[in-house]
């Protein structure tokens, strides 16, 4: 009796943990979306489009951007969701250890928004994930994914290159999108992000430098004071069929760059 009465506690707080688990991701859903669209109703936020008569509502495309911050797909999507139809939302490519540790990114991969990257352990893991990715594009869909391993401030000394004119930071990609890249009828779309970088602050943790994302900066000075700007800008649709994968890496990488000097 005594047993049955603890299984049936155990189920009730696991649906209320569920219940909360959901509110709290839809909550965020919500958040990101209006914590987006409202800047950029405000001019704190600017998007550009450099591509001739760019339709919106197309398929099998990769948009391969900058990475300065950990919400740059999550804004880039949350802006165009207005212009794509539900079939033709990008999937947001994401760091499997990132979707293991933040409750929203869980939600959105069960939700199939999400799909993983294994960018550190199992190769036969990552060799599915790749294999997902490239089946996504093949049916029809899009990609949303950043050309580096990692955001831009994390990388060494060797990884850093920079814009030709204005000399702004960008780390070097992976071959993953130059992978995807040059699968049959599969346009890449160039894009860059600037002004998110502004959102993190320097501490020293053990005696090292590290940027942490601050709460003040995001939700003071850039969504309630607008003193920090964020641009966004899509680069012409590349075609890259018929490249090695290391050649259309180098092609996007160098878009992606050429794009950060007019931000």
């Amino acid at each position: 009796m005594l047993g049955a009465t603890r299984q049936e506690m155990k189920k009730l707080l696991n649906s209320f943990r569920k219940t909360g688990f959901v509110l709290s991701c839809v909550l965020a859903v919500v958040s990101v979306f209006l914590f987006f669209r409202i800047p950029r109703s405000r001019g704190i936020i600017e998007e550009v489009c450099l591509g001739k008569n760019f339709s919106w509502n197309k398929g099998k495309r990769i948009f391969v951007s900058n990475h300065p911050s950990w919400l740059d797909q999550l804004l880039s999507a949350a802006l165009r969701l207005p212009y794509w139809s539900v079939d033709l939302l990008p999937y947001i490519a994401v760091a499997n250890d990132s979707i293991k540790r933040i409750p929203l990114l869980k939600f959105l991969n069960a939700l199939s928004f999400v799909t993983p990257i294994e960018r550190e352990g199992n190769s036969s893991i990552a060799s599915g994930h790749i294999k997902k990715m490239q089946a996504l594009l093949n049916n029809g869909f899009n990609l949303m994914m950043a050309g580096a391993p990692g955001r831009d401030f994390r990388g060494t000394k060797g990884e850093i290159i920079y814009s030709p004119l204005k000399k702004k930071p960008l780390r070097k990609f992976t071959e993953l999108s130059g992978l995807l890249a040059i699968l049959p009828g599969i346009e890449t779309v160039p894009l860059c992000i600037d002004g998110t970088q502004e959102f993190y602050r320097e501490v020293e943790i053990n005696g090292r430098k590290e940027m942490k994302f601050s709460p003040w900066k995001f939700f003071v000075m850039f969504w309630l004071l607008g003193k920090i700007k964020v641009k966004i800008i899509y680069g012409q649709p590349l075609v890259l069929q018929g490249k090695s994968r290391a050649e259309a890496t180098a092609i996007i990488q160098e878009s992606v760059l050429n794009l950060l000097d007019l931000c």
